[in-house]
């Protein structure tokens, strides 16, 4: 039986667009920490849905433990327009307090 990445990465790779099975292999492999693999993943899923709230802490969080603080500065505050346009005050929040933990 494959695995959950497995099939997770079968699944990407047969061009899914849904945004939910991008999320989920790159949240395992950030899980496994394999983050080299997992960033690109994320970048990805933000560039084609940036409206896809859920992915801004977790890659965020990739990137700064990637060392790349500033590009993860820079992401939180996308996430945070993001969430202004939708919305979301819970989470623009979170994106906030996370944004002032890496700044």
């Amino acid at each position: 039986m494959p695995s959950r990445l497995e099939t997770l990465r079968v699944l990407v790779a047969q061009g899914t667009v849904n945004p939910f099975v991008h999320y989920g292999l790159a949240m395992e492999l950030r899980t496994q920490g394999q983050l080299q693999e997992a960033w690109p993943v994320f970048e990805a899923l933000l560039h084609g849905h940036p409206d896809y709230i859920a992915a801004y802490a977790p890659a965020a969080d990739t990137l700064v433990s990637l060392g790349r603080n500033q590009e993860a500065q820079d992401l939180l505050r996308r996430g945070i327009d993001q969430c202004e346009r939708k919305g979301q005050s819970h989470a623009r929040d979170q994106l906030q307090a996370a944004l002032a933990a890496v700044g």
